[in-house]
């Protein structure tokens, strides 16, 4: 089992991990503006990613309830999270170039010679993955997510997070559906270290979400739920700059340190779910900065 859950997650970060030696190479070359720029589209994933999937239902039981969940991901890149444009510079005009998720890099001639941008990763949808456990009891539920830290060739990563519910129902049992209010926290770090010393970058993905969701079960087998909630994401971004063309002496072959915010505000859920003895089977579309579609397998008993 501990070995199928790990693979699991290996799956779960085998886009990040796969391709962040790539990145390295490429953000090392941008100033911090323009670094905060390229890797925007990612804290949004991640923050998306993170804040995703959390219920399938407002019913929280006073009894002890204990389920494990395995569910995915799919969200969608929308062209305007593919290109920015570089930050301004005397003498240079520039177009669009790629960020994270985009295709072609730029290059762009002026008085200093080439100022050349890394492409990114051409990608239009992101299928993901996570697991967590939940127990409740007196109408609260707490949920728990944890892929220890691990070390994979050049990378290190992990992440946890938590989740607190709370029945309203158990303060109003008079309400015609059952509402839950819902606050969560995610972290997610990723240090990676070249075999070159000034090859080196490391993240972290800080992630919140408060919510109000509601569901009702028709006929002890269906559940219809649905929710609004207010999220944030910010990521931690240091990385080692290297200027081979000289072209920003100031700061060159320094460690730089930024944040970069996502575009993570409100969400909306709609979605529904199967109760098949302790199995749950359920999907939902989330609307917000990337379009969503969750869904997962749960054991509920």
């Amino acid at each position: 089992m501990k070995r199928t859950i790990f693979t699991f997650l290996i799956s779960v970060f085998l886009y990040i991990s796969s391709s962040y030696g790539q990145l390295g190479i490429g953000i090392f070359g941008l100033t911090k503006e323009d670094a905060q720029s390229y890797s925007k589209p990612l804290a949004t994933f991640l923050g998306t990613y993170f804040n995703s999937s959390t219920y399938y239902t407002a019913e929280i039981p006073d009894m002890f309830r204990f389920k494990f969940s395995i569910v995915g991901m799919y969200s969608m890149v929308s062209d305007d999270q593919k290109t920015f444009t570089p930050s301004p510079i005397d003498g240079y005009e520039f177009e669009p170039t790629a960020t994270f998720f985009g295709e072609k890099g730029g290059a762009f001639l002026g008085p200093d010679g080439y100022r050349v941008y890394p492409a990114g990763f051409n990608v239009g949808s992101i299928p993901s993955g996570i697991y967590q456990v939940a127990g409740s009891f007196y109408g609260t539920e707490l949920m728990v997510r944890l892929f220890p830290s691990s070390t994979f060739s050049e990378i290190k990563t992990g992440f946890w997070g938590i989740g607190i519910s709370h029945s309203i129902n158990r303060w109003i049992p008079t309400l015609p559906l059952d509402f839950a209010v819902q606050i969560l926290y995610n972290k997610f770090d990723l240090e990676y270290v070249g075999k070159d010393a000034n090859k080196y970058l490391n993240f972290g993905s800080k992630n919140f979400a408060i919510n109000v969701h509601a569901s009702k079960t028709l006929g002890g087998l269906f559940i219809v739920y649905g929710g609004m909630q207010y999220e944030s994401s910010t990521m931690d971004l240091e990385y080692f700059f290297r200027d081979p063309n000289e072209l920003y002496p100031e700061i060159k072959d320094t460690r730089q340190k930024t944040s970069v915010d996502g575009d993570n505000a409100f969400r909306l859920t709609a979605g529904g779910a199967v109760k098949l003895a302790v199995i749950v089977f359920n999907i939902d579309m989330n609307v917000t900065s990337m379009f969503t579609v969750a869904g997962g397998v749960s054991l509920q008993f």
